[in-house]
């Protein structure tokens, strides 16, 4: 991914619209402006930050034009989905996850409460049948009483049928549980790979942005492409890109250890999160990292014909806590990633600057 120079200059200040329509107006003249394509989604982007009233989305949008960033499709969807949505979809998820946990909690604290009843009622109606036929020696009272048992026998009878039925549910109910949980996992993964997929990035790196901003500790940001993965999957077929994708994502989590986090960010590029950690030994993790897959060799499991190796170049950004929104650090990480491609693949460089 490329981000295109030359944009724009900065729209001139203008002041707070006084109506809807007002904004309306502007923000079809901000998409006019920038060339950016006039969907549902970027329009009410620009209708926001026209209305003025969310600073965060309009101190991100000043720093992409600022940096003479473009705004890709892929950079509208990340502020649609930051600042619009507000990351709606994914709190309804969690809220969804949290709050069908919640009644599944309560559900199975009602069964266990009242299976654990039900067997001691039925312990009780036991003891006390033998109970009266060892006491009571007037055939009369011991009649009264049996009779009495009979119909609670019954009543045993289908505390017994509830009791298995509530067992059978309490299993229903805890793969429900286990169901829920893994569909919450797999929102949060790209399908082929397993790595935590784009929009997952976006939401941790913003938060590890944060965090950085509040400790003062270092952030830096990976970037990582496959090199000549359009040629290997042109020759070899997309099965076999797809095994090389998996590879490299099985690689990078295998060497990656706490916080440090590897997404697919699109295509044969990956990017690593790494958390407190100087842009030095950033630069040591890329390069163990681009060592592990050079040193990985191809073949098929089944007659296994080699085909060769794959290598990666990689791009190195340090987050700057007092000017940097995501799609900058993003954009100095690929502009040093672009420069490995440039001096020959299968490198790591730092970005300009550090």
């Amino acid at each position: 991914m490329r981000y295109a120079e030359g944009m724009p200059n900065p729209a001139p200040s203008l002041p707070p619209p006084e109506n809807e329509a007002a904004c309306a107006k502007q923000a079809m003249a901000f998409l006019e402006r920038y060339r950016i394509v006039a969907t549902p989604e970027n329009y009410a982007v620009w209708f926001h930050y026209a209305a003025g009233k969310n600073k965060e989305l309009a101190r991100e949008v000043d720093n992409i034009v600022s940096n003479s960033l473009q705004f890709t499709p892929e950079t509208c969807t990340y502020l649609y989905n930051k600042y619009v949505l507000g990351n709606r979809q994914q709190k309804m998820l969690d809220e969804a996850a949290m709050g069908g946990q919640k009644v599944l909690m309560e559900v199975l604290r009602v069964i266990n409460e009242f299976s654990g009843e039900t067997q001691s009622y039925n312990k009780g109606i036991d003891q006390y049948m033998n109970h009266i036929d060892r006491e009571f020696q007037d055939e009369s009272v011991k009649k009264i009483f049996k009779e009495l048992i009979e119909v609670t026998s019954t009543m045993k009878q289908s505390g017994e049928k509830i009791t298995r039925k509530l067992e059978e549910s309490t299993q229903e109910i805890t793969s429900l549980k286990k169901n829920l949980q893994q569909v919450t996992t797999e929102a949060q993964r790209d399908f082929l790979t397993g790595a935590f997929n784009r929009k997952s990035f976006e939401q941790f790196t913003d938060e590890q942005m944060l965090a950085a901003k509040a400790s003062g500790k270092d952030l830096c940001l990976l970037m990582i492409d496959i090199d000549h993965f359009k040629t290997f999957n042109d020759r070899f077929g997309h099965l076999l890109g797809d095994e090389v994708l998996k590879t490299v994502a099985r690689t990078l989590t295998e060497l990656l250890k706490g916080r440090d986090t590897v997404a697919r960010f699109g295509g044969e590029e990956f990017v690593v999160v790494l958390p407190e950690t100087p842009i030095e030994g950033a630069m040591k993790v890329a390069d163990m990292i681009r060592t592990a897959i050079a040193g990985k060799e191809l073949k098929r499991k089944d007659t296994g014909e080699h085909f060769g190796t794959i290598t990666i170049s990689a791009g190195v950004a340090r987050f700057r806590p007092d000017s940097d929104t995501l799609p900058t650090l993003i954009k100095r990480a690929d502009d040093a990633l672009y420069q490995s491609k440039r001096h020959g693949r299968n490198r790591v460089t730092r970005e300009a600057g550090e």
